[in-house]
């Protein structure tokens, strides 16, 4: 195969609710994927790529294009059409002569309803012997998606080898967040922003939850100058509105779980077994918190990074501290 330009197809698959649905969501990014000339010969050539889906690349009044696919039936459980979207991937390489990259966002999402691991089966085996295109499965629930890889049981055992994302240093947020405040006329001073880095502790999806709460409070101070008091007012807000969801989680966990997170959250520790971190801690014996922390870390609560274990939500951690 010639070697041109690599193509990006992006699937998210968050919002996915079935295989059909996650098998439409790909099938619209391979006819993306396609896009050459006119509508019709643009049509044309994607259709030529499936076998049972149908692309729809349509012109409307107003000049834009509307791209739409027809997967098939609602109750076609047995075909709903995953097979044929990601085989058009590998045709869509063949096609264009160039490889093609997939990236499938918040991939252990499907977990929530693929009880069966059906359609792990199905990707697997539509994708392990394809040339020419490469598949990164990405997601922010490390724990869940490390399972799907991990486990010898499940049909993606080893498909992809994990490379784990470390968090990001205040250099590499700190530009993203003062652009996208000066998006809205705002204007963040230094000492909001290393607090607002600081609570954010590197975790890219908790520090623009918080950065949302901290824009929200600038607007009801009717200021364009975030200051560490703003960022404060906004922690409080997300707090409040997280409440209800971290009382659920902890209610959850027993004791010796509960009490390992809290100390966690006060005093985060490369060495969570040792005598004098259990003492100053008040935990209980070394073999129950070894316990409750594998525990945790299986439930996405406490993330290893490095060699340090943190409250994987930094947000969360913060609500420990404050109880």
């Amino acid at each position: 195969m010639a070697r041109g330009r690599a193509i990006l197809l992006w699937c998210d698959c968050l919002p996915a609710v079935d295989a059909r649905d996650l098998a439409a969501r790909l099938a619209r990014e391979v006819v993306r994927g396609v896009k050459r000339g006119k509508a019709a010969q643009w049509a044309k050539e994607a259709g030529a790529l499936f076998k049972r889906i149908r692309p729809i690349v349509a012109v409307r009044s107003d000049g834009q294009v509307r791209l739409e696919v027809e997967v098939g039936s609602q109750a076609d459980r047995d075909d709903p059409g995953l097979e044929d979207a990601l085989e058009a991937v590998g045709r869509l390489a063949t096609a264009k002569g160039s490889p093609v990259v997939v990236v499938f966002d918040e991939f252990q999402q499907i977990a929530t309803w693929d009880r069966d691991q059906h359609t792990e089966a199905v990707i697997r085996t539509a994708i392990q012997h394809q040339e020419g295109v490469a598949y990164a499965f990405a997601g922010s629930q490390r724990h869940l998606l490390q399972a799907m890889f991990a486990d010898r049981a499940r049909p993606l055992f080893k498909l992809a080898a994990p490379f784990p994302v470390s968090r990001l240093s205040p250099a590499e947020l700190r530009p993203w967040l003062e652009e996208l405040f000066a998006e809205s006329g705002l204007e963040l001073e230094d000492a909001a922003a290393e607090t607002l880095l600081t609570l954010g502790a590197g975790h890219p999806g908790a520090t623009q939850y918080l950065g949302h709460f901290v824009w929200e409070a600038a607007g009801r101070a009717s200021t364009d100058r975030i200051n560490h008091q703003t960022v404060i007012s906004g922690l409080d807000t997300a707090l409040a509105v997280g409440a209800t969801t971290y009382e659920m989680e902890i209610s959850r966990l027993t004791g010796p779980q509960r009490r390992v997170l809290a100390a966690v959250a006060r005093e985060p520790t490369s060495s969570p077994t040792a005598v004098d971190y259990l003492g100053r801690q008040h935990l209980p014996a070394k073999s129950t918190v070894s316990q409750a922390l594998g525990s945790l870390v299986d439930k996405g609560l406490i993330e290893s990074e490095g060699t340090v274990y943190l409250v994987g939500d930094p947000l969360l951690g913060e609500w420990l501290r404050r109880q």
